[in-house]
């Protein structure tokens, strides 16, 4: 079992004490998100004039809907991220296609080396037999 650690917070004036498994740190940055969240809120001209069950109501709308951004960037990066891996695979099975016409070609072209040392070879031998008469 994970250990909790427990952090005093300041949320809108006033402290709470936070325990989870996650780090202080963490659970700092969380609070600190929270206390941004509901300043921002505070600071509208509607917020200045809410109560505070009507100010916790628009805060946790506002957090739902941060999350919910980041839940459809998540989702769309997660896309192009498939998009992109089959798209690698693509050029991956190309390139092993590629590799062998390369390998192909350069059969090829060993074959037609030695068909022009050949050729080379006879034609020195027409020629000194040529120059000999």
């Amino acid at each position: 079992m994970e250990n909790k650690n427990t952090t005093s917070v300041l949320i809108d004036g006033r402290v709470y004490n936070l325990s989870g498994i996650e780090s202080e740190d963490y659970i700092q940055r969380v609070a600190l998100y929270i206390n941004n969240k509901l300043k921002d809120l505070r600071e509208t001209s509607n917020g200045k004039s809410l109560n505070t069950r009507l100010l916790n109501i628009l805060l946790s709308i506002n957090i739902a809907d941060d999350l919910y951004k980041e839940k459809e960037k998540t989702e769309q990066k997660d896309k192009e991220i498939e998009k992109l891996t089959n798209q690698i695979e693509f050029l991956s099975e190309q390139l092993d296609s590629f590799d062998e016409i390369k390998k192909d070609y350069e059969q090829k072209v060993e074959y037609l080396e030695e068909q022009v040392r050949i050729c080379k070879k006879e034609l020195d031998e027409y020629i000194d037999i040529f120059d000999n008469e």
